[in-house]
């Protein structure tokens, strides 16, 4: 149980309970360093919470990235699966085909370039 005093008022209740592991990590002296001035310029009150605070940001972020698997093909299976892909959606943008397809950016917007000159797909 905790107080908590704010605008005059005493608030009561129930103290949330963490349960926490210990993950013991080594890090370069250089590294330690500079967490430890930013501990205290940022006025932590611990080194572990910078990291508990960095890690937590970073799950964050991670979860919200997006994971692209990109396939090896060659340039003219590229070509093929662009024209299918253009078949069954009408248009799309290069960077939207290559992640759908599973291309490497790159070698799509190749593959593009080529189907243009072609006279396969327009602009």
């Amino acid at each position: 149980m905790y107080v908590d005093i704010r605008f005059g008022a005493c608030v009561v209740s129930e103290a949330k309970v963490v349960k926490r592991a210990t993950v013991p990590v080594s890090l370069p002296m250089s590294v330690v360093e500079k967490l430890e001035g930013l501990r205290a310029r940022l006025g932590y009150r611990s080194r572990n919470a910078v990291i508990r605070e960095a890690v937590g940001r970073f799950i964050e972020e991670m979860e919200e990235a997006k994971v692209l698997y990109v396939r090896d093909v060659t340039i003219e299976e590229a070509k093929g699966e662009i024209v299918e892909y253009l078949k069954r959606h009408g248009s799309a943008y290069v960077s939207e085909m290559a992640e759908s397809l599973g291309v490497n950016i790159e070698l799509a917007f190749k593959a593009v370039e080529e189907l243009e000159k072609e006279g396969v797909v327009g602009e």
